[in-house]
């Protein structure tokens, strides 16, 4: 009896180990916890530390606590103007509610499935809302912005707290690149000739301005010259007037002189003239008798 009695005792405390090893589980730092019953929640624990459970009939189902990086893959969008944009982008997001994770998708590659189409249909619909100069002039706040606004109610749904929404990048399908390239390119070749245009009108104008500035400038000296030599002629034409009026003698004699430098002056000179011209009146006679 005393051997039947210690199994029994041996088996009961192992019975009763079995049972507490199986009503006890722990929660990490980095974890929260759904308690099930029979497949129906009963109850969540959010704090890390150690928790009971009824043992045998619930069991416990860990969500992850941390932010979950979600990789969308890359999909096209159309723009508002009807242009085609490829997008790359990624979500950040956390599981708040493991209730609510559990009555709608179950697990946590339920909710990533769910975020996913969320994320993917959002988008498409704020970058559709947008033209296609604007999507590639990176203005990714505002985008940023837009996209979580429409994302986050849906994620509230499913127990989920959006965190963040990042767009990677945006680039133009392959088919269409080239296209566009061209375009860029003739409409630079463009601006380039209108900017040669422009400038060849202005070099002409500009040389135009010049050579009319210039002949003004000549017309001016010449006139000026004009001028001074004309009063300069009228200072001696009164200076002669007033030699011929003292002695007229003297007047006729230097201007007889002007004439024999003119005359004579290369030292070739032949005039065939009477000896009594009165061209050489004043070789003979100083006084030209």
């Amino acid at each position: 009896m005393n051997k039947i009695g210690s199994i029994g005792t041996l088996i009961v405390l192992g019975v009763a180990v079995l049972l507490l090893g199986a009503s006890v589980f722990t929660t990490k730092e980095t974890e929260q916890a759904l308690v099930l019953q029979f497949g129906e929640p009963k109850r969540t624990v959010q704090e890390p530390g150690l928790n009971f459970k009824l043992p045998l009939v619930q069991n416990v189902v860990y969500l992850d606590k941390r932010v979950i990086l979600l990789d969308s893959p890359e999909q096209e969008v159309i723009t508002e103007d009807q242009k085609r944009v490829i997008v790359d982008a990624f979500t950040e997001f956390k599981i708040t509610d493991p209730l609510k994770v559990f009555q709608t998708v179950r697990n946590v590659q339920g909710v990533e499935a769910r975020m996913s189409t969320i994320v993917n249909s959002n988008m498409r619909e704020v970058l559709g809302r947008m033209k296609f100069t604007a999507i590639l002039s990176g203005e990714r706040d505002e985008l940023r912005s837009d996209i979580m606004a429409s994302v986050s109610p849906e994620a509230e749904e499913l127990g989920v707290e959006v965190v963040d929404v990042r767009i990677r990048r945006t680039d133009l399908p392959i088919q269409n690149s080239q296209n566009i390239f061209q375009r860029m390119e003739a409409e630079r070749d463009r601006e380039a000739r209108e900017a040669r245009a422009l400038g060849e009108e202005e070099a002409a104008r500009i040389k135009a301005t010049a050579e009319k500035e210039k002949t003004i400038l000549i017309a001016e000296a010449e006139r000026d010259s004009q001028i001074m030599r004309g009063e300069g002629d009228a200072v001696a034409t009164r200076t002669f007037a007033k030699a011929f009026s003292r002695d007229a003698e003297f007047y006729a004699f230097y201007r007889s002189l002007q004439s024999y430098r003119k005359a004579i002056a290369d030292g070739n000179t032949r005039m065939i003239l009477s000896p009594d011209s009165e061209f050489f009146q004043y070789f003979g006679n100083k006084e030209g008798k």
